[in-house]
């Protein structure tokens, strides 16, 4: 499979400044051809709002011409605070399931940040030789904001932090970190760390 470079960002959100697509923490999202979303499943952010506050995904049967119930890649997820849709996000490489692929288990990981604020996390699809993109989200009580867009491996997710690779085959290289009401990215690149919400 072919990698094709983005070029250009889908966000559909109420305020543009939401989708900061220049940021070099955030790789543009990959959109094209025609789409047919239906929607996989629905669940609730835990620690946000009692319960009013989901995320749903859906699969692109354009793209992928799977059946959303037994699809493990999806192409569009969705926010909402009850019935109004605060933000979505599509890209044609998709998402999938943050633990085991295909596991079902649940679709993002959520932290904490701070008494206004949960990240929510997501893993991209993997393919072949490919290297899934890590999404992490905002939710704050009226918008959703994305901070980070990335290719990386998830190497593993423990306490508050969640370490990343470039590749599957190379060593983990840093980690993403959810404490002390921040998000901080430690890396080669950034080896004493760079607050990024």
């Amino acid at each position: 499979m072919f990698f094709i470079e983005p070029i250009f960002a889908v966000c559909k959100v109420a305020s543009p400044d939401i989708c900061e697509a220049n940021s070099s923490m955030i790789r543009q999202f990959y959109e094209s051809g025609p789409h047919t979303f239906v929607i996989a499943d629905t669940q609730t952010i835990p620690d946000m709002g009692n319960n009013q506050y989901t995320v749903s995904w859906y699969v692109d049967t354009e793209e992928w011409d799977f059946d959303p119930l037994t699809n493990h890649i999806f192409s569009k997820i969705e926010f909402k605070r009850g019935n109004t849709v605060m933000a979505s996000f599509c890209d044609d490489d998709g998402w999938s399931y943050i633990a085991v692929e295909n596991s079902k288990a649940k679709m993002f990981k959520s932290f904490r940040v701070d008494e206004d604020h949960t990240a929510v996390v997501f893993r991209g699809g993997a393919y072949a030789a490919g290297v899934p993109l890590l999404t992490v989200c905002i939710l704050s009580e009226d918008e959703v904001k994305l901070i980070f867009n990335k290719e990386y491996f998830i190497e593993k997710i423990e306490g508050g932090k969640i370490y990343i690779k470039p590749d599957a085959d190379k060593p983990v290289c840093g980690y993403l970190s959810f404490l002390d009401g921040h998000v901080t990215i430690v890396s080669d690149k950034y080896p004493a760390g760079k607050v990024i919400f």
